[in-house]
């Protein structure tokens, strides 16, 4: 194991592999976990073209908001309206809706209707050039501990140029850097490639090439804290080519 305070930075990653290699070493270490609360990111034009869960808790609302776009809601369907009611932040009529709050309940019987687990939501949208979204929600009911206050839309500017990674200072950073370190951060044991941390970097650069996505978004999709693809770029600009 190299001497660790070579690499400061590595101190911020919360992989379970990293923690034991260096309490076993010669430095301490503090992890940093992963928050998991909060809402979850997700590109206006991802999440037009497919179903993205959403999940609903016993006595809490989940939202699902737009208001990171220019998108007003002006309809909202659910399939199977036996367990779920839905409210928004103003009335649809109004025209300036921008969130809607899902909460589950005690089921309800409709003569002739089927019901499901997990139904669908339906969300229709218009911008401020008229033009109209459908979005498709999977409605998931859980009785886990909340890990999640909903889903929040947003509208993300791309770079000329998807490979490349746009962080403070100013400074580019591309995407074979981030595969690099990854692979440095397996040789050098600090992880392994079964880690679920290493997996979830992988779908972070399959996203970043081929979903029009922002690097911190992309993250976001695939449940990895950026600060973790950072020390990755830094491990790779740190290690000699």
């Amino acid at each position: 194991m190299k001497n660790c305070t070579k690499f400061p930075h590595l101190q911020i990653l919360g992989w379970s592999l990293l923690t034991a290699a260096i309490a076993a070493g010669t430095c301490p270490i503090t992890t940093l976990a992963q928050s998991s609360s909060g809402y979850q990111i997700v590109n206006r034009d991802v999440a037009a073209n497919g179903a993205i869960d959403v999940k609903v808790y016993p006595g809490r609302a989940s939202a699902i908001d737009f208001s990171q776009t220019d998108e007003v809601v002006s309809y909202v369907m659910i399939a199977d309206p036996s367990r779920l009611v839905f409210s928004t932040d103003t009335k649809l009529s109004d025209g300036r809706a921008k969130t809607v709050f899902l909460r589950s309940i005690l089921p309800l019987r409709f003569p002739g209707a089927t019901t499901a687990k997990i139904t669908s939501l339906s969300i229709k949208t218009v911008d401020s050039r008229g033009r109209q979204r459908l979005y498709t929600f999977n409605v998931v009911p859980t009785n886990n501990r909340q890990d999640q206050l909903g889903i929040r839309i947003a509208t993300v500017q791309q770079s000329g140029n998807p490979a490349s990674l746009d962080i403070s200072r100013g400074q580019s950073i591309k995407t074979s850097e981030v595969e690099r370190g990854l692979s440095i951060a397996i040789q050098r044991r600090y992880t392994t490639a079964n880690d679920p941390v290493v997996y979830q970097v992988q779908q972070f650069l399959d996203k970043l090439r081929n979903q029009n996505l922002s690097p911190t978004y992309a993250a976001q999709e695939v449940g990895v804290d950026f600060s973790v693809i950072i020390e990755l770029v830094k491990i790779a600009q740190e290690e000699p080519g």
